[in-house]
């Protein structure tokens, strides 16, 4: 199934879903269609913000997950939100990481955005069966003081 966007609309929310194949090659598309979502929201200042945190969760999933892949972008009273679904059992963990390591910093990564926006990470099981959503909810404002 190749990438298709399903844009959703509901009380006040702006959102939009990405619905993915299990392909590292759609990383690119993913940056860009979070771009476009951003920017079609009027939030262009945190294009490269949403960006970043989608293709991190949306990596995650590929290497570590299984199956078709839903990622879930939301704007609500200067929350941010991005989900991404799969229907790995695993769990991400935070891994401990030295200079030499070409992998394994993207949770460090994102905490570090959370600290500077504030914010949010979970994961939610599914309750029908092995798969997971990981999500982050970061505080943006729509003037931002610190832009990435």
């Amino acid at each position: 199934m190749p990438l298709t966007v399903a844009p959703e609309l509901a009380a006040s929310e702006l959102s939009a879903v990405l619905h993915l194949d299990h392909d590292l090659a759609q990383i690119g598309q993913v940056r860009r269609q979070a771009r476009r979502t951003l920017c079609g929201w009027g939030l262009d200042a945190h294009a490269d913000l949403a960006e970043l945190i989608l293709s991190e969760l949306v990596t995650n999933a590929l290497r570590y997950g299984s199956g078709p892949i839903t990622a879930r972008l939301s704007y609500h009273d200067g929350d941010l939100g991005v989900e991404v679904h799969d229907n790995g059992a695993g769990r991400p963990a935070r891994q401990e990481v030295t200079s030499d390591d070409e992998t394994g910093r993207g949770l460090v990564l994102l905490d570090g955005l959370l600290g500077l926006h504030g914010g949010v990470r979970g994961v939610k099981a599914d309750h029908d069966g092995p798969g997971k959503t990981v999500y982050i909810t970061i505080t943006i404002t729509a003037d931002p003081a610190i832009s990435l």
